[in-house]
């Protein structure tokens, strides 16, 4: 408590006014007024130590005040300073996402700029590649024998044609298709008979430039199938020549008969890789009987092709020697007379396999690949990524490997090939041991493994050919 002068006044006027007075007793005067000294002695003692104490809680009291506004401007200069550190974070971490934020913006752009570039660069090949196409389709027609045009005729009408002075070059008789081939030199003469140009056709294998090789075993483990499984039945090629002294072949299982024309020397190096795929001690099947119409062979100039009318003819020769599957590893134009060879064959229950063609992805389709009812063939690595080269469309099967994938070589030895020719012969493999499992075409399609736009797309068909149960896994 704090006591002022005034109120020690008071106090002692009321500590006078309580001592007894006696009035006319002068000793009791002196004495109250002796007493009354002394206790006003004693109570300004009193007030005094009071004082002293009053001031002394005073003193306390603004000390404690000073030290409470001390810790009060600490802690105020503290919150600054926080407020201060946390207003640097701030601008820092802002700071931070700015930076970020403009860092991946660059990577954005850079990355747009770059599928930009790319985007151009494909489109100005596609284009570069649709000029020379379209340049090709001009010059077409003369992929083909000159002078030469062939047509499936009657007895009658051969006679008709005869008979009319018509530039009859040559006739053939097919038995087996109940029918007969004829060619003639003249192509305004052979219009009535809706005869057709002498087309050319190639192989659609090449050599593989890869250090690394797919092994038919690794191969035949993503189609769901395993190596030396053995077929019922008889499948037939047309091809080049089967070397079958190569260690890949089984000779005793092996039928072929030459259908190019004389001046032409034989080649085997495509076919005997793709028999040595389909069947024997290297390919996906054992035991399995090959019967081979060799209709490409080599020009002088080295050129491997053959044409619609040694096709035709091997054709009519493989139905009369009893095979239920044939493998065409070979493309070309399209030919009027060598669809309607391929109908009459098909007619019969006979399965078509043909390789898609290597022209690449802006290519018209090929031919017989792209004729109803056969089975169309790409290409796929070891990634299950497309073949570049291989054509695309909507007449697209099925995919199976064939890219950079070890082959028998026509010298005894090994090599590594590429190409739709690869991957049709062991698709060839995979329909036959498809038809010992009574798999339908419908089957095989629900069992594909899909690798490109969900469902069947002009890139990959219904996907990878697989026997086994249906894989809902595509490319990883």
């Amino acid at each position: 408590m704090i006591f002022r002068p005034w109120f020690t006044c008071a106090l002692l006027l009321a500590a006078l006014g309580a001592l007894p007075v006696v009035a006319g007793d002068d000793d009791v005067t002196d004495l109250i007024t002796v007493l009354s000294d002394e206790d006003v002695e004693e109570a300004e003692d009193e007030l005094e130590d009071a004082l002293e104490d009053s001031e002394e809680v005073e003193d306390d009291l603004e000390d404690e005040l000073e030290d409470r506004m001390e810790e009060a401007e600490e802690l105020e200069d503290e919150l600054e300073d926080r407020l201060e550190d946390m207003l640097e974070e701030q601008e820092e971490r802002e700071d931070d996402l700015e930076d970020e934020l403009e860092d991946q913006l660059e990577d954005q752009l850079e990355q747009l700029q770059q599928l930009q570039e790319e985007q151009a660069e494909q489109q100005t090949e596609r284009l570069q590649g649709l000029w020379q196409l379209e340049e090709q389709v001009e010059d077409l027609e003369a992929f083909a024998v000159p002078d030469e045009f062939i047509a499936l005729l009657t007895d009658e009408q051969l006679q008709q044609a005869i008979a009319s002075g018509s530039s009859v070059l040559a006739s053939e008789r097919l038995d087996a298709l109940g029918t007969v081939l004829v060619t003639f030199a003249s192509e305004e003469e052979s219009a009535r008979f809706q005869a057709d140009d002498n087309h050319l056709y190639q192989l659609d294998a090449q050599a593989a430039e890869s250090t690394s090789a797919l092994t038919v075993k690794q191969v035949a483990v993503q189609m769901g199938i395993t190596t030396g499984e053995q077929t019922s039945l008889v499948i037939g090629m047309m091809d080049s020549a089967i070397d079958t002294q190569h260690h890949c072949i089984d000779p005793g299982l092996v039928q072929q008969q030459a259908f190019y024309r004389p001046g032409l020397q034989p080649a085997t190096a495509h076919g005997t890789a793709i028999a040595a795929l389909i069947s024997g001690p290297c390919g996906l099947l054992s035991n399995t009987a090959l019967v081979n119409a060799e209709v490409f062979a080599a020009s002088p100039k080295g050129m491997v092709v053959a044409s619609a009318r040694d096709m035709i003819a091997g054709l009519n020769w493989l139905v009369g020697q009893g095979v239920q599957l044939i493998n065409l590893s070979l493309s070309g134009p399209e030919n009027r007379i060598l669809q309607q060879a391929l109908e009459q064959v098909m007619a019969r229950g006979i399965l078509v396999v043909a390789s898609a063609g290597n022209e690449g992805a802006a290519a018209f389709p090929r031919y017989p690949a792209a004729y109803p009812g056969v089975l169309a063939i790409t290409a796929v690595d070891a990634q299950l990524e497309v073949y570049p080269r291989a054509v695309r469309g909507a007449h697209i099967d099925f995919a199976a490997p064939g890219v950079s994938l070890q082959v028998a070589a026509a010298d005894g030895a090994a090599t590594i090939m590429s190409g739709t020719s690869v991957a049709a012969a062991l698709a060839t493999a995979g329909v036959a041991l498809a038809h010992d499992r009574q798999l339908n075409l419908e089957q095989l399609q629900q069992r594909a493994m899909d690798l490109g736009a969900q469902g069947k797309d002009p890139v990959y068909g219904y996907g990878l050919l697989v026997l086994a149960k249906k894989n809902s896994k595509g490319r990883e």
